[in-house]
């Protein structure tokens, strides 16, 4: 008899569990079927329904990449690596857009998505996520079709690229986690300050020359070093330059400090998404 109730807590945890199980599985079939549709609707905003549009995501890259290679040709300077000066410009400025596109885009996802975020079914974190879903595709296709452009022809090997695959891979995802954690913060603080979508056009300008683009960590002298240190983005951009290249393998980058830092912004973005959601303030206070 002592026997009965016991079995009947096993019953009952099991139900519960299974019933919770359910109820987070059908949560989350609705918020990725959200985030679908709001990765559709991002794209044919942004580059409209011609192909034209979705060209001009190759286009821009490419420019920046023959300007500076164009420039380190009349002025006689070499890759500063073992390795060809597009593939050493291509792992810095490909890097570098996917963040400026996580950082701007993420600024005015809620005051550009207001009428759908009114919808119970799409939160502010969903836009948020869609739209780094669809920079990091983006930035993935434009990558691999420059490297397969280079490859025709400039005759530089793929191989140039993928040093070390496995390492790649993972730098690749700290890369995403660090932009998704970025456009979380550029949310929040677009949220709360008026300003801000106009603040991020200002820092991505001197952040483009200072986040190792153009040189590397290493090549910098102990006091510069020590100074770019507190930049997450040359961080980033130095891991993924060691992964990539073969030869090159620097340590004068932190793996620690771009996640802690991808993730005290996704925290504080999240705080300021809950804090809004509790106050049911959707206003942006400058």
């Amino acid at each position: 008899m002592a026997e009965a109730p016991e079995n009947t807590n096993r019953l009952f945890v099991t139900a519960f569990s299974a019933r919770w199980f359910e109820e987070l599985l059908a949560s989350l079939t609705v918020m990725i079927r959200v985030i679908y549709a709001l990765i559709i609707r991002e794209a044919r905003t942004r580059y409209g329904n011609s192909n034209l549009g979705y060209t001009w995501a190759l286009i821009d890259p490419v420019i920046q990449l023959m300007v500076w290679i164009v420039l380190f040709s009349a002025i006689g300077r070499l890759s500063p690596v073992a390795a060809p000066l597009p593939v050493f410009l291509i792992t810095g400025i490909m890097p570098f857009f996917f963040w400026k596109g996580c950082l701007g885009r993420g600024s005015n996802a809620v005051s550009s998505n207001l009428a759908l975020i009114s919808y119970p079914q799409v939160t502010a974190s969903d836009v948020v996520i869609g739209r780094t879903v669809l920079e990091a595709s983006t930035t993935l296709i434009v990558f691999v079709l420059l490297v397969v452009s280079l490859a025709f022809i400039a005759g530089i090997s793929p191989a140039e690229f993928f040093g070390n695959p496995s390492e790649l891979v993972m730098a690749m995802l700290a890369l995403v986690y660090f932009g998704l954690g970025t456009a979380f913060l550029s949310s929040g603080l677009g949220r709360v300050w008026t300003i801000w979508p106009n603040v991020t056009s200002y820092i991505n300008r001197p952040l483009y020359i200072v986040s190792g683009i153009f040189f590397t960590l290493e090549s910098l002298p102990t006091g510069a070093r020590e100074l770019m240190a507190y930049n997450p983005v040359a961080h980033i951009i130095e891991w993924i330059r060691s992964a990539a290249i073969p030869n090159f393998e620097s340590d004068a980058y932190s793996r620690t400090y771009v996640l802690a830092f991808g993730t005290v912004a996704f925290a504080i973005g999240l705080v300021i998404d809950r804090y809004m959601m509790m106050t049911g303030d959707e206003e942006i206070v400058s």
